[in-house]
């Protein structure tokens, strides 16, 4: 039995009817009888019962359809692999995340991507702190978003998005009721700093170096991931900032998350390997970019019509 009778039996026993079959396949009604024929001479007995009126399956139909359209389908994706594989491109892709990215992005992101190479595998996985780099690095991430700044030469950094910083304080702090702070506030505090893989300026960054001028009181703890960092601010270990994201997501009794005023936005990348180029990388970056760039469209639109609204209604 050859693959190309089993996909003209298994779009007749999907329409139920030749002409139409024939049509879908762009062959000759007669052909394709022929080669249904010669398929139920090697099966040994009828696949279809024809009538002038209807086709029907015969049981031996039904049992080779359910099967034909298994060994279709892990046909089909072997070769979308193999031609993916030819073209450069491996057969999984892997995309690490260190903490939650946006659903507006990464699910549109992912969707679009699987559209355009449907035979690779996503993988979408969660790292540390101390692995940002290592992943990308030893390939077990072909991208991987993260948080600037990065000073990484040899990694390719795109920004995608950027959103308000918000301190996180334990939950019996001083300052935990308030509404809104700004660095000053933050000024005498004890930081949580992340390992030193990050690298300094990432570090300084999270500790509002800039804001404050100097290099804030360092925690003795450090924590690995998100949930140990959180977790040493919870018991009272100190204080730090993050990107808004991180509350929507990581809420816990322990923590507060007041927002930040005057303090620099945190800014979403997309990191990919430098030294390991491939069309099937680029392309993630470009969608990545494309929708990023389109969000940030819809958002500042909203902005506006939020703004102009209030100037409407505001009172003369």
């Amino acid at each position: 039995m050859e693959l190309r009778q089993l996909r003209y039996f298994v779009t007749v026993a999907e329409e139920l009817h030749f002409s139409r079959a024939a049509a879908r396949l762009h062959l000759a009604q007669s052909a394709l009888s022929a080669q249904i024929r010669r398929l139920e001479g090697e099966v040994g007995g009828p696949l279809l019962i024809r009538s002038t009126r209807q086709v029907r399956l015969t049981p031996a139909g039904e049992a080779l359809l359910a099967e034909g359209r298994a060994i279709l389908s892990a046909a089909d994706g072997a070769l979308g692999r193999a031609r993916a594989l030819a073209r450069g491109e491996s057969a999984s892709f892997s995309v690490a995340s260190l903490g939650p990215v946006p659903g507006t992005l990464l699910t549109p992101l992912l969707a679009a991507f699987s559209g355009r190479h449907p035979h690779v595998r996503i993988d979408v996985r969660a790292i540390d702190f101390a692995d940002m780099f290592v992943a990308l690095r030893s390939g077990r991430a072909d991208a991987a978003f993260l948080y600037a700044p990065l000073d990484e030469p040899d990694l390719k950094v795109t920004p995608l998005t950027s959103e308000q910083r918000v301190a996180v304080l334990p939950s019996t702090h001083p300052l935990a009721p308030r509404e809104w702070l700004r660095p000053a506030d933050l000024a005498g505090e004890t930081f949580v700093a992340q390992p030193d893989v990050a690298g300094q300026a990432w570090r300084d960054f999270w500790m509002l170096v800039d804001e404050l001028g100097r290099r804030p009181r360092i925690s003795p703890y450090i924590g690995d991931n998100l949930e140990e960092w959180l977790y040493l601010i919870g018991r009272g270990e100190g204080v730090d900032t993050c990107p808004a994201i991180i509350a929507r997501y990581f809420a816990r009794p322990d923590v507060v998350f007041v927002p930040l005023r005057d303090a620099a936005p945190a800014t979403l990348v997309l990191a990919v390997p430098r030294n390991r180029p491939q069309p099937m990388t680029d392309d993630f970056v470009t969608l990545a970019l494309e929708l990023a760039s389109g969000e940030a469209t819809r958002a500042a639109a909203s902005r506006d019509r939020t703004s102009g609204s209030s100037a409407r209604q505001a009172p003369r």
